[in-house]
């Protein structure tokens, strides 16, 4: 689901160091999220995985780009409650777009597992 929110006054930049760790915390204290996996999947980013594996750096695990003053976030998460995948998503999206206000954001939530 990707949903861009729109604020005045916006400028790009490069997003904030520890702004991806905020977000892994917001989008953990959604409830119903079960875990929340790297922003890519390995097998989409051979390169990735290979230079992970050289450095010893996780891949990302929230994804962060800025474009033309707007921030694009990206989550892949597991889903394990009665209340349905999409929901939980909308409610993950919703969380990161509030936490990022007046920043104009473009939040991309992902179900990769439902069920423990």
């Amino acid at each position: 689901m990707t949903e861009p929110l729109d604020a005045a006054g916006s400028s790009a930049s490069t997003p904030p160091t520890g702004l991806a760790e905020e977000l892994l915390d917001v989008v953990q204290s959604v409830p119903g999220v079960s875990a929340v996996y790297p922003a890519q999947p390995l097998w989409q980013s051979i390169a990735g995985s290979a230079l992970s594996a050289v450095t010893g750096e996780p891949l990302p695990v929230i994804g962060l780009t800025d474009t033309a003053g707007t921030l694009a976030v990206k989550a892949r998460i597991g889903v394990s409650t009665p209340r349905p995948a999409p929901a939980v998503a909308r409610d993950v999206a919703d969380a990161i777009r509030r936490h990022l206000l007046p920043r104009a954001a473009a939040v991309e939530v992902s179900v990769v597992k439902v069920g423990s």
